[in-house]
This record gives C-alpha cells, sequence and structure tokens, in this order.
C-alpha cells in the first residue's frame, strides 16, 4: 500500500544538504528518512485499521459480499480531499455522493434498493482506501520521530553550534517537548545570540532546530503525494 514518491526523495535530499556538517553521529540509525519512513508505515497502519472494521461491518450486513482490492493513490487535505472523495464514490457506486459535515456520507438520490445501499457502502470502502480521510495523517510522533530529536538536539546541533562559534543552550530532560510544544517550549539553542538579529539568522541557517527540518516532511512520511492543503 505504501507508494514512495519523488517529492519525499527531493525534501531529504534538500535536508541532507542543511544538515551537512552538522548530522547526528554515523552511529545512529535514525535518520530523517528513517523518520519519514516511520511516519508512512505509521499512517498506512491507521488506514488498515479504518478499512479492517469498516469490512467487519460491510461482510456482517451483506454475507458474501466481495470487498474490492484498494490502495493508496493520495493522501490529501480537507478542502481537496472532500470532492476527489466524492467523484471516486460516484463513480464506483453509480449514485451521486456527496460528503456532508453533519450527516457524513449521503447520496442523490437516495439509494432505492438494498443493492444500491451496498454499492454506496462498498464504494466507501473502496475509496478510504484510495483516498484516507484527512483525519488519519495526524498522530503523535513515534519511537523512531522521538530518537532523531533526541540524538539531534543532544549531539548534532549543539556539535554545529561550536562549530559556529556559539555555545549551546544546555538540552532539557525531554528534548521532544521543545519540538511538540510540551513541558519546555521556552528552550532556545540560539540563546547565546539574543539580540543579534544577523548572528542569528545565520545559526538558524546552519544548524536547523528540529522543528524546521521536520516540518520539511510530510505527516505522512513517503506516502502523501501532494501537498495542497495538506493536513496536519
Amino acid at each position: 500500500m505504501r507508494a514512495t514518491t519523488t517529492a519525499k526523495t527531493a525534501t531529504i535530499a534538500i535536508v541532507a544538504v542543511m544538515l551537512a556538517g552538522c548530522a547526528p553521529p554515523s552511529g545512529n540509525p535514525f535518520g530523517l528518512e528513517a523518520v519519514a519512513d516511520e511516519r508512512a508505515t505509521r499512517a498506512e497502519a491507521r488506514v488498515d485499521a479504518l478499512l479492517a472494521s469498516y469490512a467487519d461491518y460491510l461482510t456482517a450486513r451483506w454475507p458474501g459480499i466481495r470487498l474490492p482490492e484498494t490502495t493508496i493513490e493520495s493522501w490529501l487535505g480537507p478542502g481537496v480531499w472532500t470532492p476527489a472523495f466524492q467523484s471516486c464514490a460516484s463513480d464506483a457506486s453509480g449514485l451521486t455522493v456527496r460528503v456532508d459535515a453533519d450527516t457524513g456520507v449521503t447520496t442523490d438520490p437516495l439509494p432505492h434498493t438494498p443493492a444500491q445501499v451496498r454499492d454506496v457502502e462498498t464504494a466507501i470502502y473502496l475509496c478510504q482506501g484510495r483516498l484516507p480521510p484527512p483525519g488519519l495523517a495526524a498522530s503523535d510522533p513515534g519511537p523512531i520521530e522521538i530518537a532523531w530529536v533526541s540524538s539531534y538536539l543532544r549531539d548534532a546541533l549543539p556539535s554545529c553550534l561550536r562549530r559556529q562559534g556559539a555555545t549551546p543552550t544546555p538540552v532539557p530532560d525531554d528534548p521532544f517537548a521543545i519540538v511538540s510544544g510540551g513541558s519546555t517550549p521556552a528552550f532556545n539553542p540560539y540563546a547565546a545570540v539574543r539580540g543579534n538579529a544577523p548572528e542569528l539568522r545565520r545559526l538558524q541557517a546552519m544548524c536547523p532546530h528540529p522543528s524546521v527540518l521536520l516540518s520539511s516532511l510530510s505527516p505522512v512520511g513517503a506516502h502523501r503525494d501532494r501537498a495542497e492543503e495538506a493536513p496536519g
């Protein structure tokens, strides 16, 4: 179900250039590509769980139903996802499908026969697999991402700052809270040059904050093919 994209490869390459001379130790297996792969794997697992739950419902309601094979084609943001999902489900069901914020998935006209109801529900299954709901893109960070942030803040970033002639700020006990807005949001690795705007910009460019690097990755890792109105 995974679809590695050219855009993801380009992003990793750009980040690698930014980190030249500022990368974690070579023995650390948790690079940004590993973070992207973990995000992709976890996003795929969320889609699989959604489809498995819906498949249980369909097979219980429609004994003998044969569910279609479905593969992720794109991760889209809400404004793009809604018309794309409606088009997919309409084509698959033969009825005009609409997504309503209050009532959920409806059709116009309403299904007149059990067969039409079954076809609409099967189309929903198919198109949720092809175009996962945007809410599935959001997730807490996984263990590889947390390990990457910890390594970057404790090793790579301080080393980079020292090479640039700056004094690193001591790292809090929970470095990931710095990125996710947790208990230590006031931590500033560039505190030594506070008040010197040109030097601050230089250090931030040479030794990027981990949140900047993570924001360059898709929330769904290698899976998202389009960035328009990206979720998360």
